[in-house]
């Protein structure tokens, strides 16, 4: 039997719901035990070209995004032990339309993480029991992901 090593660089999906908090706090425990970082990805959708108007440009895509994942980790900072060297960032990535969970899971494998955290959305029933994103993900990528509910 082969021991799983430590995961000390953990990819976290994130998209402002409950189910994804409860991912943020699940990676910062899981990173925390290797004193590793953990990254917040915030995938928003680029806005299709219109007439030229800038006046319907995004100045922060994701911005706000950025700012309920950097106060969950404030938050988790708090709780952790004096001396934790746990690290967290928080990422952006504007898609023209790709899925999402293949974004993630791309994501995971090029930048080297060594695990992908996600809140599954499903209602599990028969037809999407991890929901859209979660399902894409677990199917495509090539590091081990753990999913989490907030339910």
């Amino acid at each position: 039997m082969t021991a799983i090593g430590a995961f000390r660089r953990v990819l976290v999906g994130f998209d402002g719901s409950p189910d994804a908090a409860e991912a943020v706090r699940a990676a910062a425990a899981v990173a925390s035990r290797d004193n590793g970082h953990v990254v917040a990805l915030c995938i928003v959708r680029r806005p299709p070209h219109d007439d030229g108007d800038d006046d319907h440009e995004q100045d922060d895509p994701g911005g706000e995004l950025r700012q309920q994942a950097e106060a969950l980790f404030g938050e988790i900072g708090r709780d952790q032990p004096a001396g934790s060297a746990l690290r967290t960032s928080v990422k952006v990535v504007q898609t023209g339309g790709e899925d999402a969970g293949q974004v993630l899971a791309g994501y995971a494998v090029q930048h080297g993480f060594d695990i992908l955290v996600l809140g599954r959305h499903g209602d599990g029933g028969r037809r999407k029991k991890l929901g859209r994103v979660a399902d894409a993900a677990a199917g495509e990528c090539g590091v081990p992901v753990l999913l989490l509910s907030a339910r």
